[in-house]
């Protein structure tokens, strides 16, 4: 019996398909020319449904992040700063959320070349909280 040859999902090499090491997702199959790549190979799809959940969980620490600023920022206007003390808290409480969420998730990052990215948002965001207690903690040193 002749066996035929099929592509590594991985970099495409021609491998025989009785030799080769085979993974099935979703009732395909993949075939793969060592124990390396098919360790490294993650289904698009796969892939794509783990961003997209790292991205709204994250999207959804940060808008909580951003709304309890805004209403520490609302809160220091009007003058009461027992609430706005509060409102920033639960704003740095929540953007170091998103921050543990984005470390864990790094390797995502690094496979689609967003680190540049994330680390300028990781930049803005430690000004941000920066510029928070600043302002809120400046004003009582006075």
């Amino acid at each position: 019996m002749v066996s035929r040859m099929v592509k590594c999902a991985f970099c495409e090499k021609e491998v025989d398909e009785e030799k080769s090491l085979k993974l099935t997702v979703g009732g395909k199959t993949h075939y793969f020319d060592s124990e390396e790549h098919l360790n490294k190979f993650v289904p698009i799809k796969t892939m794509s449904q783990t961003l997209v959940s790292v991205i709204l969980s994250k999207t959804s620490a940060e808008l909580v992040a951003i709304g309890t600023g805004l209403g520490g920022i609302f809160y220091t206007i009007l003058g009461v700063t027992d609430r706005a003390l509060f409102m920033d808290l639960f704003s740095a409480i929540a953007a170091i959320v998103a921050l543990v969420i984005g470390i864990e998730h790094l390797r995502y990052l690094k496979e689609h070349n967003l680190m540049r990215r994330a680390i300028l948002l990781l930049g803005i965001g430690i000004l941000v909280v920066l510029a928070i207690l600043v302002w809120n903690f400046g004003f009582r040193l006075n």
